[in-house]
């Protein structure tokens, strides 16, 4: 990450004296998979019963680091998951839909902001970054029949471990980066992780592309309700490192 030399006054009072940052846009086109399962003895498939198959969403990230020591940088991200399906079922079974043969339309809708708060360990040719994110995780699922249309919506606050690595290729624009979440706990299990390859063009200005990976699991939330849930695909992203 490009770095901005500080005033003289803050020189004499840090062991580093440089800020820097990075802001990020990107499509990621993902493909739904994993299963559900709502008040029911069976779990439901995402892809094989539901039909979702993939679409695209857009994510947003920035970073900040600053040189005041023992003080951890600052990574925001958001990123929105979105999936519509239609598909025809035999005695299917999910909440109040019940036996039903015909066609099942089906919405799923998750998003999650992330506030990470890491420390760079590396920066010579190679970056490794550490931290902890704190995310704020909504979803919610539709599914609809001729018969019944039940909704059912959940929301919480999970602590996960950070790391980022990155690999700058000498003699040339390239760089490759490696970033992961993840946390494992009693009845909850989540996970995302991004490899990329990067260039950059001039000002900071660079292109990244590579693939991306979601994973939630959780049996506690709203009673009944049981989600192993992936969302996983490419992505390219336009990014500035100032």
């Amino acid at each position: 990450m490009k770095k901005i030399i500080l005033a003289p006054l803050f020189s004499s009072m840090l062991f580093a004296d440089t800020l820097g940052g990075e802001v990020a846009i990107g499509l990621f086109n993902h493909t739904p998979s994993g299963d559900t399962r709502y008040q029911t003895a069976k779990s439901v498939d995402l892809a094989d019963t539901l039909g979702f198959t993939s679409t695209q969403d857009i994510f947003l990230a920035a970073y900040l680091e600053h040189p005041l020591p023992l003080i951890p940088n600052l990574k925001l991200s958001y990123t929105t998951l979105s999936n519509n399906a239609s598909n025809n079922v035999n005695t299917f079974s999910w909440g109040e839909i019940q036996n039903f043969s015909g066609l099942l339309s089906s919405n799923i809708s998750l998003s999650y902001t992330d506030a990470t708060l890491y420390y760079e360990v590396l920066d010579n040719g190679v970056e490794l970054d550490v931290g902890a994110t704190l995310r704020s995780l909504e979803g919610d699922m539709n599914l609809k029949s001729t018969q019944n249309n039940d909704t059912v919506s959940y929301s919480t606050n999970i602590p996960l471990l950070y790391a980022k690595a990155r690999v700058y290729i000498p003699s040339t624009e390239f760089s490759l980066q490696a970033e992961l979440n993840a946390i494992s706990f009693s009845s909850q299990s989540s996970y995302d992780y991004a490899l990329s390859a990067r260039y950059t063009f001039m000002m900071g200005l660079g292109l990244e592309a590579g693939y991306k990976a979601f994973h939630f699991e959780d049996s506690k939330l709203v009673s009944g309700l049981e989600n192993n849930i992936d969302f996983s695909g490419f992505y390219a992203s336009a990014i500035w490192d100032f």
